[in-house]
Order: structure tokens, then sequence, then C-alpha cells
């Protein structure tokens, strides 16, 4: 029962930290239609995954203000602005918005993943946070490149609560 009320109190504080990282770069109605990068497509629809994609996880490095991000094998489409800031000493990155956007909190030489949203995936918010058990996650960097990998766990609203993990990728490219 513990580990119930610790897992969903991590789950509402991911969905919190994707909320509000998500909306710290909105951007206005002109500055949507104006950037060229200003919706994330991948994964099944009318544009092709990235070249070299393997098993439906990408392989090569999005454009600036785009991203790639596949859970639990499939492509996820996610509409929105990637958002780089850095606050109090760790880099934050945010892409898409509300429920349906992920955001991720790490070091800025890509060390430590402090946490990783991924949003509601199929009915249950995913993700990772540091120092929970259930999860686990590593990244790199490549310039201004960013690749965050590994298992997001999250819990369903069934009765009773069932403990649900997908292994994830994320490539990023910050603007």
């Amino acid at each position: 029962m513990k580990q119930r009320i610790v897992a969903g109190a991590a789950g509402a504080a991911i969905v919190a930290g994707i909320t509000a990282v998500g909306c710290a770069g909105e951007k206005t109605p002109a500055e949507h239609t104006s950037s060229p990068g200003s919706s994330v497509t991948s994964g099944p629809s009318s544009t092709s995954p990235p070249s070299g994609a393997a098993n439906g996880y990408p392989t090569t490095y999005p454009p600036p203000d785009q991203a790639a991000v596949n859970i639990g094998g499939a492509q996820q489409i996610i509409a929105g602005n990637v958002v780089c800031t850095t606050v109090v000493g760790n880099l934050n990155i945010a892409v898409g918005e509300g429920a349906s956007g992920m955001a991720v909190v790490i070091s800025p030489d890509a060390t430590v993943v402090h946490s990783v949203g991924l949003g509601n995936v199929n009915g249950v918010f995913l993700g990772f946070q540091q120092g929970i058990s259930g999860g686990q996650a590593t990244a790199s960097k490549n310039g201004t490149t960013y690749t965050i990998s590994g298992t997001a766990t999250g819990v369903t609203a069934a009765i009773p609560p069932v403990m649900v993990s997908k292994p994830f990728e994320i490539k990023v490219t910050c603007p």
C-alpha cells in the first residue's frame, strides 16, 4: 500500500512538472506560425520516421526545436514546441503541452537524470524520478542534442491499481 501512495505522489509530481515546465516557454500565436519547427511529428503518420530508425527507436538526431520520442517500442506524436532552459543548475527540457507533453530534468552535461515525465500514455501517466524505485534513466549529450532513455513507471486507475513499466527513448535537439 505504501508503494502505491509513493507512486501516486510521484505521478502527481511529474504531471505538475510537465505542466510547469511546458508552460514556461509558451510562444505567442505569431511565434507559432513563424517557427518552422513548431510541432513535433514522429511515428505513424503521413511522414516517415527518422532515417535509420530500427525497431521503432530513432538513430538520427532531430533538427533543432524537434524531438523523437519512443515509448514501449512505439513512436509518439507530440505536438508543440521544444523548450530548453537552465534553472537552478539543471537543464529542463519540455516538449509539447499539458498532459500530452513530456518534461525532462537533467544535469547540463547529461551525467545525471533527475526526472522524466512522459505524460499520459494509454491512460497512464508514466515517469521516472531519481531516488524512487521502479524505473531507471540515463542520458548522453552530443552538442545540443540529448538522448534520454530508460524505463518509466506509472499506476493504472483500475481497482486495484496496477504498476506499469515501459521502456522509453527521447532524442531532442535544443534550439
